[in-house]
């Protein structure tokens, strides 16, 4: 009787580390989608900033290919999101990206570029 009193806390924080691992494998299953969005509008960022710093001003129609096949991944996650229409990636991307004083718009013969803000 006294062995198995013995024991039973070793027990109770087995359950318990089970119980937390167990939470938080939940959360993070919950979020995944959200944190895939996030670090791949993070990659589109600084692949746009990198094509900007070493091509100069460039238009919306430059900048497709730049992103096109953009993938983002969480390690030890076989879980992947991909950029399938970059038109659409861009129209999300370059408003947050003026918002946030990234680069600048400008509007040069009826055609709309995009340039680093210095």
């Amino acid at each position: 009787m006294e062995t198995i009193i013995h024991y039973i806390p070793y027990v109770l924080l087995f359950a318990l580390a089970t119980a937390i691992i167990y939470a938080w494998g939940l959360w993070r299953s919950m979020r995944q989608r959200q944190d895939l969005s996030n670090l791949l509008s993070a990659k589109g960022v600084t692949k746009i900033k990198k094509a900007l710093r070493k091509n100069g001003s460039m238009t919306r129609r430059d900048l497709e290919p730049v992103i096109k096949d953009l993938t983002a991944k969480q390690p030890f996650s076989r879980e992947k999101i991909t950029v399938t229409d970059p038109k659409k990636f861009l129209d999300s991307i370059l408003p947050y990206m003026i918002k946030q004083r990234i680069i600048t718009q400008e509007t040069r013969g009826g055609k709309t570029i995009y340039s680093l803000r210095k």
